[in-house]
C-alpha cells in the first residue's frame, strides 16, 4: 500500500467468528476478533430467523462494531474475500456483486428481502439465499457498511 491507497478494512466472517484488520498505509494493521459468525447471530431454522431474531442480531453485530467506528477514517474500503461472500450466492452466481463489488444499495435489498421472509411475505420466498449462511452474512455487510459510512463491500484482490 502506497500513501495515494486509502485505507482498507479486511472483513472475514466464519461460522463462529469474525476478524476485521483495518490496514492503513504507514502504520501498523489494526485487528478486531469478533466472537459472531453466520452460525452465532440466530438458531437455524428451516423458514429463517423471526424478526426479534433478527433485531437481536442487530444489536450484537451494533455492539461490536461500536468499538471499531471511532478508529476507520473517511474513505476507507471494506474488502471481502471470496470465500468470505460465498455465503450470498444464488444460482451459483454472487448476488449483488458487479465490477468486483456489492454497493450498499444491494445489500440494503438484500436486508429488506430477509425481513420480508420473516415476517412471512411471501413475494420474498423465492429470495433466498443457496446456503442459509447468506442471511446472517448480508446482515452482519449491512451494519458494517451502515455504521463505519461506507458504500459497498469489494472482492479483495
Amino acid at each position: 500500500m502506497n500513501a495515494a491507497t486509502p485505507a482498507r478494512l479486511r472483513l472475514a466472517v466464519g461460522a463462529s467468528a469474525t476478524t476485521l484488520t483495518l490496514d492503513i498505509p504507514a502504520t501498523a494493521p489494526r485487528q478486531w476478533h469478533w466472537p459472531l459468525g453466520h452460525a452465532t447471530l440466530w438458531a437455524a431454522l428451516p423458514g429463517g430467523p423471526s424478526p426479534v431474531m433478527i433485531e437481536n442480531a442487530i444489536q450484537v453485530v451494533e455492539d461490536q462494531i461500536e468499538a471499531v467506528a471511532r478508529h476507520v477514517p473517511a474513505g476507507a474500503r471494506l474488502v471481502a474475500s471470496a470465500v468470505t461472500l460465498a455465503p450470498l450466492q444464488r444460482g451459483g452466481a454472487t448476488a449483488g456483486l458487479q465490477q468486483g463489488a456489492i454497493a450498499l444499495a444491494q445489500i440494503e435489498r438484500e436486508v429488506q428481502s430477509l425481513a420480508a421472509r420473516s415476517m412471512g411475505a411471501p413475494s420474498a420466498r423465492t429470495l433466498v439465499f443457496d446456503h442459509p449462511a447468506g442471511d446472517a452474512l448480508v446482515l452482519i455487510l449491512r451494519e458494517c457498511l451502515h455504521h463505519l459510512g461506507l458504500d459497498a463491500v469489494h472482492l479483495q484482490d
